[in-house]
């Protein structure tokens, strides 16, 4: 018998291409500065390899996994395991204690994920993997990411989530092309269909959506400036997205942008950017949407400092209807809200107003490993714009070989904020149950 103990991914845990593990930025082919209309690279996820006949014996494999809630209460998570033993697992169902079937995606890693409805604190649940065929689809779809000629679309069950934008000249005329920019979500959708963030808002042509941005940057002596691009000494845009894909519990893709500098080393790449963009579907159909973020950045050689700023880093810029002097709550997990917030710690900050006359938010949740946790907040003292700023407590240099990660989950909710959720979410991302798994005789 084999027997592994590994960490469990929960409903939200981020996870990078084939769905498991976090993206690692490549580095970049040269510092030499992109054109303005960036050539942009979407490469499709590469087609499944069978291997021969004699690679993988004819036997039916089993696997016993054990899940264990830990010290709180479970509800709705979605939960991974890998499959340990001989490779060419295609896919497997799974069962509960019960003997019912549970909905389960399986991974071209290994890894297959299913749903656990419920599973109270300190309990834990013995579930049964059999590799087999999945049983047929609905046909009603599930989490899909799409590629369109401006951007890459994530839906669920044919309703849009979000787009991330890929082209960096705007549609809009009206924007000076030293604010054009790609490499961003927008729009983002609440499961009413209100939209929640917006783009090249006039009072701050530089805000973009869900966007990355450092105002305080130190690198060989240069200092661009990647938060506000007006000041035309930095530039941010994507160079490739890879891969694109799906299945009937979650999808999305990764992405590689960077930062140019275009102050003294005018064409240098200062930082390169990985997105991991994840979306998650529940069978259950909850009344919100969830999506994690996982960011990795790095430089080629030497080292870039970040500096002390009260804000920066993966940044949310809410609806415009939302703009103005009470036209916009907030709140964190500590019970704080805007006027008493700013600056403080806390492990999710809520965001909202009426959109169109309908009233809609976006929770953000950081992870416990992000540097500088508790992180602080940042939210503006009247407009609709927030996040946590990594840099609050002090600098934060990158060096070569040592990225900086930052994950974060978005939960979008129509009415609203509910606390209660955005506390159970957030533990589920923060402290995941434990998975054990163990590979029954194979017949």
């Amino acid at each position: 018998m084999f027997r592994s103990t590994l960490p469990l991914t929960l409903l939200c845990a981020v996870l990078g291409t084939s769905a498991c593990g976090q993206s690692k930025p490549s580095p970049p082919q040269s510092s030499t500065p992109p054109p303005q209309q960036t050539s942009l690279t979407i490469t499709p996820p590469p087609s499944p390899v069978t291997p021969p006949e004699a690679a993988v014996p004819d036997r039916h494999r089993r696997w016993e996994i054990t899940v264990k809630a830990g010290p709180r209460a479970r509800e709705n998570v979605t939960v991974t395991a890998l499959l340990p033993g001989t490779p060419g697992v295609k896919s497997a169902l799974v069962r509960a204690p019960n003997g019912a079937r549970v909905p389960s995606q399986m991974q071209a890693d290994g890894q297959v994920a299913f749903e656990i409805k419920a599973l109270k604190a300190e309990a834990q649940a013995i579930y049964l993997a059999e590799e087999g065929e999945s049983p047929a689809g609905s046909g009603k779809g599930g989490v899909l990411a799409a590629q369109t000629p401006e951007n890459v679309t994530l839906t669920i069950d044919g309703k849009p989530i979000l787009a991330y934008q890929t082209q960096r000249q705007p549609r809009r005329k009206d924007i000076a092309p030293e604010y054009w920019r790609s490499g961003y979500l927008h729009p983002v959708y609440s499961p009413a269909g209100v939209v929640v963030t917006d783009d090249y808002p006039k009072d701050k042509l530089y805000q973009h959506g869900i966007w990355s941005g450092w105002q305080k940057v130190e690198c060989e002596g240069s200092h661009p400036d990647f938060w506000d691009a007006g000041l035309q000494t930095g530039r941010v845009a994507v160079e490739s997205v890879t891969p694109l894909w799906g299945g009937a519990l979650r999808g999305g893709f990764n992405s590689h942008q960077y930062f140019t500098d275009l102050d003294r080393r005018l064409g240098a790449t200062v930082l390169r950017e990985g997105w991991s963009v994840t979306g998650f579907r529940a069978s259950s159909r909850p009344p919100y949407f969830v999506v994690d973020l996982a960011s990795s950045q790095e430089v080629v050689s030497g080292q870039t400092t970040l500096g002390e700023n009260p804000f920066g880093g993966i940044t949310l810029r809410g609806n415009r209807d939302w703009r103005g002097p009470g036209k916009s709550f907030f709140l964190t997990s500590e019970g704080e809200e805007r006027g008493e917030a700013q600056g403080k710690p806390a492990h999710w900050c809520y965001l909202g107003g009426k959109g169109g006359g309908r009233l809609a938010g976006v929770a953000i949740l950081a992870h416990p490993r992000n540097t500088e946790q508790p992180e602080a907040v940042f939210i503006d003292p009247e407009e609709p714009v927030m996040g946590f700023a990594p840099t609050k407590n002090g600098p934060i240099t990158v060096r070569s070989g040592k990225p900086l990660k930052l994950k974060y989950r978005f939960v979008v909710l129509d009415g609203k904020p509910d606390r209660k959720l955005f506390d159970r979410l957030w533990d589920d991302f923060a402290n995941p149950p434990e998975v054990e798994v163990r590979l029954l005789e194979s017949k």
